[in-house]
């Protein structure tokens, strides 16, 4: 992978099915300060991916935070962190998937549910394919998705800035914001929910062991993608916010804001985009999913039959076969909502070993340098663990609950590995 495979990977890794999706029901916790969200979370989400970045620097291995929680805490919390970032992987891909039915709900005809579904079967399918002859089509296709729903949302932008009237008061429908006013308990309910449209750029380190320059493109992708992910959520939140008065009770914003601002051509034209994102968002997790298993497996935690590679396109095959299966399963079954919060909440149990590493590894190896050190000392990966500490707390008792029983399911792997 070069340079330009890697940073759409990272924008395509981050810009999936949330951003539209969300901005609703961020308005309907939040009202209007719901514009200030999205700067917020990229604050948020910069102190941990600078984290990252300064782990990535030292890496030129496929594998990610496993990597870095194995090197800076031993070998069970590296298991334990790379068997969460499988699960992570699995569910995100699962999520942005069945997010793709409920946009295809525009465009299909109402009744044709089994329709729905098996586009949705079709594309998990498809991109497992595409993954299994090698990472560069898996690439390509990324790059592809990256460009289209980026061009869709710039028009979205573009179109609806002519559009706003600031002097117009935003109207709001049977909100937490209308009955009581703005707390501080529903803004926080906004910013752990606009977190799951920052998920994601983790996965940019994982195939590092696949890129031509890792130690060089790792840091420098990951603070692109957040700064210029940031700055375009926000704007879009404005736009939506001030030119779609129903935005509060739409379950698909962005296309019905569109519409209203563009007429049929716009709710078409964004619902297109919608499709490209998720099928983007769905490709990259497609590639980066099955080496999760792989590294895995490749330090025995894991069957040995997952780290085998295929003797001409190099990818780890029955990784994939494996990946895809289970995606196909959880998407069909489950609810876009609770694959969200499960998401988000795996993702958490990925950034905290790796905020902590980078605390552990300067001090137990500090000859050991790489591309790319964080500015203040400690002062960063602290911030970022006050960030993850708050983050959990605002999850959902019964989310942390599934999350212990999926960490429960690991450890018989783990301890036969050891016996």
């Amino acid at each position: 992978m070069g340079s330009f495979d890697v940073i759409c990977l990272g924008i395509n890794s981050v810009v999936g099915v949330g951003i539209f999706l969300l901005p609703g029901q961020l308005f309907g916790l939040a009202g209007k300060s719901a514009i200030w969200v999205f700067p917020l979370c990229g604050v948020l989400c910069l102190a941990i991916a600078l984290c990252f970045a300064e782990m990535g620097g030292m890496y030129e291995k496929t594998g990610g935070a496993y990597l870095y929680a194995r090197d800076a805490f031993g070998p069970f919390t590296g298991f334990l962190v790379g068997w969460m970032m499988w699960i992570s992987s699995v569910i995100g891909w699962a999520s942005v998937a069945s997010g793709l039915g409920l946009y295809l709900g525009y465009f299909l005809p109402d009744g044709f549910v089994w329709l729905n579904k098996g586009l949705v079967a079709a594309l998990i399918v498809g991109l497992g394919i595409i993954n299994y002859f090698g990472v560069k089509p898996g690439a390509r296709t990324i790059n592809f998705f990256t460009v289209g729903k980026l061009l869709s949302l710039l028009i979205f932008i573009g179109a609806g800035l002519f559009f706003i009237d600031w002097d117009k008061p935003v109207t709001q429908y049977l909100t937490k914001v209308d009955k009581g006013g703005l707390t501080i308990g529903s803004f926080g309910m906004a910013v752990v929910m606009a977190l799951y449209a920052y998920t994601g750029f983790e996965f940019v380190a994982v195939p590092a062991g696949e890129m031509h320059h890792p130690k060089r493109d790792v840091p420098l992708v990951l603070f692109f993608v957040i700064m210029i992910v940031t700055v375009l959520y926000a704007v879009i939140q404005v736009v939506a916010t001030w030119t779609f008065p129903e935005l509060a009770i739409s379950d698909k914003p962005l296309v019905d804001a569109a519409k209203h601002f563009m007429g049929t051509s716009g709710g078409i034209i964004i619902g297109i985009g919608a499709l490209l994102s998720i099928g983007g968002i769905n490709a990259g997790i497609a590639l980066t999913s099955p080496r999760s298993l792989y590294v895995l497996s490749i330090d025995g935690y894991l069957p040995e039959v997952f780290s085998r590679t295929h003797p001409e396109y190099h990818t780890p095959y029955l990784a994939i076969i494996v990946n895809t299966f289970l995606t196909l399963v959880l998407a069909l079954t489950g609810s876009f909502k609770y694959l969200v919060a499960a998401s988000v909440m795996v993702s958490i149990l990925q950034y905290i070993p790796t905020c902590l590493a980078v605390i552990i590894l300067r001090r137990s190896n500090p000859e050991r340098k790489g591309s790319y050190l964080i500015p203040g000392g400690h002062l960063i990966p602290f911030f970022a663990l006050l960030v993850c500490g708050w983050l959990v707390f605002n999850v959902e008792l019964k989310v942390i609950a599934a999350t212990a029983v999926a960490i429960s399911v690991s450890l018989p792997f783990y301890f036969y590995k050891k016996r």
